[in-house]
């Protein structure tokens, strides 16, 4: 091997640990498989009168809460944890927010309506479940495996209004297939004093980055669908092409050298395909915003993501057809043009392929990691 190989495969070796378990890298605390089990079987209407079960929720993230129209306690103070929710992670479409009323028999659809209205939930991504009290209750004891219990006065007891339920304060997280991946406080803790806020603050941070974390699991074939990973997969491949195409050159192996470039323009437009397709059609053309997804996070780091991005989308368009060209003169075995042409397209093409896994690290997963979601 060449010495200039030496430097670029050493430098690759070298990245790969960043691809493990880093929160940084990952978006925020490493996804575990807890034994809280798969939500068994149900069948709620919501306000509308529309049947929810399992199977319909199949293939979206959920987070269930648990309350009553009439609640004094905690009710509030959980679903405005979920109104956050809403607003934070609106532009996630397969999310999806539900809360049960755990006393059907006196919440009325319009009841609920109202109580939503009240903190602006929006009708198509957070829904209002009822059904029969006994079966809630059942659901929430034995599938979502916390306790609920009806206070019932007598023998002198006397129960104030809006406190007839003792019931669950806690956002619970289940994934793509039906299993709960965990539980997050709905409000603060009321044992934690002055710094119970700011721990509550940290848990809804968490909570958002590990639902961010679940909707980007992908299954099989649903690789090959296009989606921000997808992109970035691709653009990871031509990356590592490209260093191995300049690697073979090096050490004299042109066969090999033509079908890494090869490779690389193939991943290359498979990315421009795949970007157009999910930000014109499966988007409908509307940006990701980093200031939506990490609004905490430094003005700076913003402006950064900016020049970065800026950059890398400049010289996407100005390689394009640099890189065709490229490939045709290596066809015609015009080695002369070929090599002067590629001293100035390689650097920034291997540049728009690393900064565009850079974008995606900083748009999905630095905010979670970092705690600026």
């Amino acid at each position: 091997m060449s010495p200039p190989a030496r430097p670029l495969l050493l430098l690759l070796c070298a990245m790969a640990p960043l691809t493990g378990g880093c929160r940084l890298w990952e978006g925020g605390k490493p996804l575990e498989e807890p034994p809280f089990g798969q939500v068994g079987a149900f069948s709620v209407p919501d306000t509308r009168g529309e049947l929810w079960t399992p199977e319909r929720l199949r293939g979206k993230v959920w987070i269930a809460s648990f309350l009553f129209t009439r609640c004094l306690g905690g009710c509030p103070q959980v679903t405005s944890s979920m109104e956050e929710i809403q607003e934070r992670m609106k532009d996630r479409k397969d999310l999806l927010l539900v809360s049960f009323t755990v006393d059907p028999d006196r919440d009325t659809p319009d009841e609920l309506d109202q109580f939503a209205s009240r903190f602006k939930a929006n009708p198509d991504r957070w829904k209002f479940l009822l059904g029969q009290e006994d079966a809630i209750h059942a659901m929430i004891r034995e599938q979502f495996k916390l306790g609920i219990v009806k206070n019932i006065p007598g023998d002198g007891k006397e129960i104030k209004p809006g406190f007839e339920i003792d019931h669950p304060l806690k956002l619970v997280l289940v994934d793509k297939t039906g299993r709960i991946r965990g539980y997050y406080p709905g409000l603060p803790s009321e044992v934690d004093g002055p710094g119970a806020a700011a721990e509550h603050a940290l848990a809804m941070g968490d909570l958002r980055a590990q639902a961010d974390m679940l909707l980007r699991e992908r299954q099989g074939l649903e690789w090959l669908t296009p989606s921000a990973e997808a992109n970035a997969l691709l653009n990871a491949l031509a990356g590592v092409f490209l260093v191995g195409g300049l690697a073979c050159i090096f050490a004299g192996y042109r066969k090999a050298h033509s079908a890494a470039m090869l490779c690389a323009v193939l991943c290359s437009a498979l990315f421009l395909g795949y970007y157009l397709t999910y930000h014109l059609v499966l988007k409908s053309g509307v940006a990701t915003s980093f200031a939506e997804r990490a609004p905490l996070a430094p003005q700076s780091v913003r402006w950064l993501y900016l020049g970065i991005l800026l950059s890398h989308t400049v010289l996407a368009v100005v390689i394009t057809p640099l890189a065709l060209r490229l490939v045709y003169l290596g066809y015609r075995e015009d080695f002369s043009r070929h090599k002067n042409l590629a001293r100035k397209v390689y650097p920034a093409w291997l540049y728009v392929a690393v900064t565009g896994v850079v974008v995606y690290w900083m748009l999905y997963r630095l905010p979670g990691g970092m705690g600026w979601n």
